[in-house]
């Protein structure tokens, strides 16, 4: 590990154990494809670590149509992995030139003996964001590595790199695949084209508006494929996915976009691959302005159901009361305790908050004094521990903080930045609560106990302070309408879970109260 904070290359931060030696790959099994000959002889970590997952052979096959139409003399894999998109782009563009370039040594030996026979086609053992090279290309496919931001290991800042290279601005939140999109853009030539297979996230993320910027405001993405969380295009990833169709043209026009729900056979997308419109069942395709599709902050509920007509009388949730998110503690386990720990360790009722730290262990939408005392008395971790307020610290409390010396606490990312490390964040009770995940839809929660809460609930303070009106935004937050349209405001991801950010909670919009509640 490196000092707190510090980034490292992306590569080295591999665990050291267990890693195969470039080389050890096998050669394919009988019957299986490179791609699952690899998944079956290296260590799901080490996949997992490198963000790689594969695409299965009949998308790679439909997105190489989509490049071929084209006719392109050279061809960039910018994460190559085992090398499926070599050989499908070689299937229906035989006398192209490859490039396949991956930072992983063991994928590239795979792809190495996975392609054994096919002239034009150059391993580059590199990472994509810092490739030194200046090589452009007529066509382009990808699907670039899946790490969150926080996974994003470099000891420099390559998201400002990156956007600095391509003309956006990047936010340090972006994950990992969308740099990736943005530095293929920037390696394409004009009249070239690009199929980017990412997961669907990045239509309902805050990091997404930029990247949707870019590829609208240059005319970039002509057709977006996007998959519904009952299709499994990603194995081992609970995730959604899309597939974005780019061409270096030039012009402005309609994007099309198709909702995939289910698992279609793949030649049933083809006519989409080709640049075409007809769908089979179970896909909804239609054309939307650049202007419509900027102009909506959240993707995923207008590919799905079309656009909305927004009511008269409704406001945002914005005109009513502030958002934030709950508290992190950096160190779950030592910071929230059950009732016995405050006993057991002499620690003072001044240091011991109530707080609520799963949304499992809140039922329904109201949560009371005796839901909370039932919650303690039933040993659950019920209160959040914050020694740097006062009174003095008691023996007791000094042990138990030694103790957390002693493993390292200090040390850890977001406690390292804390003077003291044992100081909570400053975040007063909020009267309402909004999970933040779910998989039928949001769940509003009026805190009428006046309890804190970590991160799995967001907090919602009112601009009003009447508890009565903190009451009926609760209650209208859950109506069945409201909630409806809430859905439009969230990111989904695979198996249906739906995740809500403070700043997404803004955007709902409510009936408006006639500046009762305001």
């Amino acid at each position: 590990m490196g000092k707190p904070g510090k980034k490292q290359d992306r590569l080295g931060a591999l665990p050291a154990a267990p890693v195969l030696r470039p080389g050890a790959w096998e050669v394919p099994r009988a019957g299986a494809t490179p791609e699952e000959s690899f998944r079956a002889t290296t260590p799901p970590e080490r996949r997992r670590r490198l963000g790689q997952f594969f695409t299965p052979e009949p998308l790679a096959r439909l997105m190489a149509r989509w490049v071929a139409g084209c006719n392109p003399r050279s061809v960039l894999d910018p994460a190559a992995g085992p090398g499926v998109f070599v050989r499908a782009v070689r299937e229906q563009v035989p006398g192209c030139r490859v490039t396949a370039v991956d930072v992983d040594p063991v994928a590239l030996d795979a792809a190495r003996a996975a392609l054994h026979g096919y002239a034009g086609v150059d391993l580059v053992l590199a990472d994509f964001l810092t490739w030194d090279s200046g090589a452009v290309f007529d066509a382009i496919l990808a699907n670039p590595p899946y790490l969150k931001h926080h996974d994003v290991l470099y000891d420099h800042d390559v998201h400002a790199e990156v956007g600095a290279r391509c003309g956006v601005r990047l936010s340090r939140l972006t994950n990992l695949y969308a740099l990736f999109i943005v530095e293929a853009c920037r390696r394409l030539r004009p009249g070239g084209r690009a199929a980017i297979l990412v997961p669907g996230e990045w239509t309902n993320a805050n990091f997404g508006d930029a990247l949707k910027a870019f590829l609208i405001g240059r005319g970039l993405l002509k057709t977006l494929v996007y998959y519904s969380h009952a299709s499994t295009v990603f194995e081992d990833a609970l995730t959604t996915a899309s597939v974005l169709l780019l061409a270096n043209d030039g012009a402005d026009g309609p994007v099309t976009a198709a909702f995939v729900d289910g698992d279609p056979p793949a030649e049933g997308l083809a006519p989409l691959f080709d640049g075409g419109r007809a769908a089979p069942p179970g896909v909804a395709v239609r054309e939307f302005t650049p202007a419509a599709l900027l102009a909506a902050r959240k993707w995923d509920h207008l590919l799905r159901h079309g656009p909305a007509d927004d009511e008269d009388g409704w406001v945002p949730l914005s005109a009513l009361a502030a958002t934030q998110r709950g508290i992190a503690t950096g160190a779950n386990r030592f910071f929230h305790v059950p009732e016995a720990t405050l006993a057991g360790w002499d620690i003072r009722p001044g240091h011991a908050l109530p707080c609520v730290g799963r949304a499992l262990d809140v039922d329904g939408v109201e949560f009371d004094d005796a839901a909370f005392r039932r919650l303690a008395a039933g040993g659950a971790r019920a209160y959040l521990l914050d020694f740097g307020r006062p009174p003095e610290l008691t023996a007791g409390e000094r042990a138990y903080l030694a103790r957390g010396e002693a493993e390292g606490l200090p040390a850890r990312y977001l406690l390292a930045g804390r003077r003291p490390w044992y100081a909570m964040e400053s975040r007063p009770p909020s009267p309402i609560w909004a999970a933040v995940f779910g998989r039928k839809g949001l769940r509003f929660v009026r805190n009428l106990a006046g309890v804190r809460n970590l991160t799995a609930f967001h907090c919602i303070y009112p601009r009003s302070t009447d508890p009565a009106h903190a009451s009926a935004l609760a209650s209208l937050l859950n109506r069945p309408d409201v909630a409806e349209k809430a859905l439009r405001h969230v990111r989904v991801y695979g198996g249906g879970l739906r995740k809500v950010e403070p700043r997404d909670l803004l955007d709902i919009r409510v009936p408006d109260p006639g500046g009762e509640l305001r």
